[in-house]
């Protein structure tokens, strides 16, 4: 009797142990696959973004050119492709689209998927600039105070950088404290300050 009642409690115990068996087999997925997942979602998505952009900078949406310049340039959605990028953003340029041009200004510069020009550079930033971008005018303005693709103008380069740093770009701020460019508006002392609270 005893026998068996150990033997009742050894079938009930492994019975209730059943569903945690079978978890406990089940295969667990690593970190690494889980993120490739994650990147081949990520990709096709890219890939899709990427078709339409092109699609609609072909149809003269100088937006979409942007963007497809910029999955092309970072390698998004395919392979990365600097001549494909410029020809994007030279046609949203074209079209008169600042951030374009001031992408193609910033590529025009470091020389990447088009020969390194300064002079063209600082010609992309200006019409960047007078489009209302932001970045094009801190990239002018910064060519204009260093001297770099034509004459130095440390007064225009300044009023730029300001003009591009009142509309909240923070990298225009951050370089006029560096090239300490002063605002002539604002007392000298006060400037001074500022500069050794840094």
């Amino acid at each position: 009797m005893k026998r068996q009642f150990l033997v009742s409690l050894v079938i009930a115990s492994a019975a209730a142990a059943l569903p945690t068996l079978a978890q406990s087999t089940n295969v667990q997925r690593s970190q690494a696959e889980i993120a490739f997942e994650k990147a081949e979602v990520t990709f096709a998505d890219q890939h899709k973004a990427r078709e339409e952009a092109s699609a609609a900078c072909a149809s003269r949406d100088y937006k979409a050119c942007v963007t497809a310049g910029d999955l092309y340039r970072k390698g998004e959605g395919g392979e990365q492709d600097y001549d494909l990028a410029i020809k994007a953003y030279d046609k949203a340029c074209t079209g008169r689209d600042g951030q374009g041009c001031a992408t193609l200004a910033y590529l025009t510069s470091l020389g990447r998927g088009t020969d390194a020009n300064q002079p063209e550079a600082r010609r992309l930033y200006k019409m960047s600039c007078e489009l209302g971008e932001v970045s094009g005018c801190a990239g002018y303005g910064n060519m204009l105070f260093t001297g770099t693709g034509g004459p130095k103008d440390v007064v225009g380069g300044g009023d730029a950088l300001r003009q591009s740093c009142s509309k909240g770009y923070k990298w225009s701020c951050t370089r006029l404290e560096e090239l300490g460019a002063f605002d002539p508006s604002k007392p000298y002392s006060e400037q001074m300050q500022r500069l050794r609270e840094r």
